[in-house]
């Protein structure tokens, strides 16, 4: 899937549509002219009041109806985004074209990226800022976008690899018209965070129809795939299906042995459903794993990391069973209260949203440090103004909602983002929880996340999303309510007070035994095999100093014992620092689009 528009400034003509999916794209894209290729999504089309349309690309979910078209244009030449976010399910790009330009813009959570940018007098759009760079006489790379993305494990902002190519913010649009283009919405995700009116156990079971009602809207017309590992998030997405009483698969990744795989085959064995094992063996590790790896850093544009190869070899594996794949993707992060650092949330950014004073600025310099004080001196000094600036913007707000305003509006996207972009060069998967009514409907109870203490310790508390998936579970398949998690409980002791008793030892029990499973996904057996391949794919003369030092430790590191997640993100962002300096057009059409 992709897209690419030239907009000059000075058009008087209106934007023509190629679809572009069985030739290639010319050298010199022609101004005004929309390029669309859908590879395995699907383009949709609607007619506007004032004889205009909105084209859809990806994955849209919607009814076509009078009243949806009225939601979206009241009146001739009107326009209510809102109306996209709150009536159109799935992940997809969209574009208003109408007789004075253009509008263009994203689905409710942003998880498809749109960049732009703008050169003399026009400006170019497109689904690729690697695209968008091949189209610049000299692009040059930006230190800022490197900076943020050792600190954060993804940029904080809206910079990319290059200068003057930008990401759009989350709930917005770009407006073009003649003589102008500007960024425009006005859809706030704050103005649903609500409050807390609900804490009783009625209130789940009213999130339950909800979730029903709206998980029902995304099971498509054929069979599909559904993710079902040992915990509570795909399970609750079987629930869902059997009780629409849809045709479906279940399906998980992992070593032979591992909890993801045991647990799932054995719940689809009893419940009578069919289960797709894709096994992360050794065979994997030879044959796929380093291919994935390459292909899924290439189809996320080097936004993604070397942790995830597996995902690329499970989107491929399953292409050839089902065009759909359903996922439990942004459910936990829903009602849990996110509180230790890794790769969603790097020890900077809890720094930022954690403390009271500005101590948060000497952790970044000190961060910084680590890798090249003077190369980043004024990158980090224009970066901790900005964050001044963002925290400013954000005053009065409660803690929590502050940092959950940046995980719904920037992790989401920039975490999962580049997953479910790989994927959609594959299949089309469809996550029910990122979902703006099921949201705002959770959001009125105290079961959400946004409505917890942040960064909560207290595990008890943390656990309370869990509520949720039980209850629903209780109220649509009572086998699944009763079958063990790979967490070492049951749904129904997370739900039933009598049960108690049960959960607490059962936590112990898995606090004092646990062994804990090993590279459950081949990802360290992976990068012990290729580090060495990989460095020498990536390091080059051109290379700025603290690279190569840093290549230079990962040897001796790797050898002696090391910290996986560390290296993992260190030849991942070095990976794309390489390829952003080697934009060629054979590259891209090769690999991005």
């Amino acid at each position: 899937m992709f897209f690419f528009l030239k907009y000059p400034f000075s058009n008087a003509a209106n934007v023509s549509v190629t679809q572009a999916d069985n030739m290639p794209l010319p050298a010199s894209p022609a101004p005004c002219t929309l390029y669309l290729r859908k590879g395995a999504q699907r383009l949709e089309e609607l007619e506007m009041p004032d004889g205009g349309k909105l084209l859809m690309l990806g994955d849209p979910i919607f009814e076509k109806t009078k009243s949806l078209i009225s939601a979206i244009s009241p009146a001739p030449g009107t326009f209510n985004e809102r109306a996209i976010y709150e009536n159109i399910r799935g992940h997809f790009y969209w574009f208003l074209i109408h007789s004075n330009g253009l509008r263009c813009g994203t689905s409710y959570g942003a998880v498809f990226p749109i960049y732009s940018c703008l050169q003399g007098n026009s400006i170019s759009v497109s689904s690729s800022s690697f695209f968008l760079a091949e189209q610049l006489d000299s692009p040059v790379r930006n230190r800022r976008n490197l900076l943020e993305r050792l600190l954060f494990n993804y940029p904080f902002f809206n910079t990319t690899w290059w200068e003057g190519i930008q990401l759009l913010d989350t709930h917005r649009y770009i407006d073009l018209t003649a003589g102008a283009a500007t960024v425009a919405g006005n859809f706030e995700l704050q103005s649903v965070f609500g409050q807390p009116e609900m804490s009783d156990r009625d209130s789940l079971r009213h999130l339950a129809e909800v979730f029903q009602e709206e998980a029902s809207l995304f099971f498509p017309e054929e069979p599909f795939a559904v993710s079902m590992t040992g915990g509570f998030d795909g399970r609750t997405l079987v629930a869902a299906a059997r009780k629409a009483n849809k045709d479906f698969f279940t399906y998980s990744f992992g070593r032979q042995g591992n909890s993801d795989v045991v647990f799932p085959m054995s719940h689809a064995r009893k419940l009578g459903l069919s289960y797709f094992p894709i096994y992360l063996d050794e065979n994997y590790v030879k044959k796929e794993s380093l291919k994935s790896a390459r292909s899924f850093m290439a189809l996320t544009e080097f936004n993604g990391n070397y942790g995830r190869p597996h995902y690329e070899y499970a989107a491929r594996t399953l292409s050839e069973k089902t065009r759909y794949l359903l996922t439990g993707n942004f459910g936990s992060e829903l009602f849990r209260a996110l509180h230790l650092p890794g790769v969603m949330m790097s020890r900077c950014l809890i720094e930022i949203f954690a403390t009271s004073d500005a101590s948060w600025k000497d952790f970044l310099k000190k961060t910084t440090a680590t890798w090249d004080e003077i190369f980043f001196k004024n990158e980090l000094d224009a970066l901790i103004a900005d964050l001044e600036t963002y925290l400013q913007g954000k005053q009065g707000w409660e803690a929590n909602h502050r940092f959950y305003h940046f995980v719904f509006s920037e992790i989401s996207r920039k975490y999962f983002g580049p997953e479910l972009v790989m994927q959609s060069h594959y299949l089309r998967n469809r996550t029910p929880f990122l979902n703006l009514r099921f949201f705002r409907e959770l959001n009125r109870t105290d079961w959400s996340g946004v409505h917890s203490r942040l960064f909560e310790k207290n595990k008890g508390k943390r656990m309370k999303g869990q509520m949720f998936y039980a209850s629903f579970l209780r109220k649509t398949n009572r086998e699944l309510y009763h079958m063990p998690t790979n967490k070492g409980y049951t749904p129904a002791d997370v739900l039933e007070p009598r049960r108690l008793p049960i959960l607490l030892g059962k936590l112990a029990f898995r606090k004092i035994f646990k062994t804990g499973e090993v590279d459950d996904h081949s990802v360290e057996a992976f990068f012990t095999n290729y580090h060495r391949q990989l460095r020498n794919d990536r390091l080059g003369a051109d290379d700025i100093h603290f690279f190569k030092t840093h290549f230079s430790r990962s040897e001796i590191a790797i050898e002696e014992g090391y910290d996986l997640e560390k290296w993992i993100k260190f030849y991942s962002i070095a990976t794309g620092w390489k390829a952003a300096s080697k934009v060629t057009t054979s590259k891209i059409q090769d690999t991005t689009i």
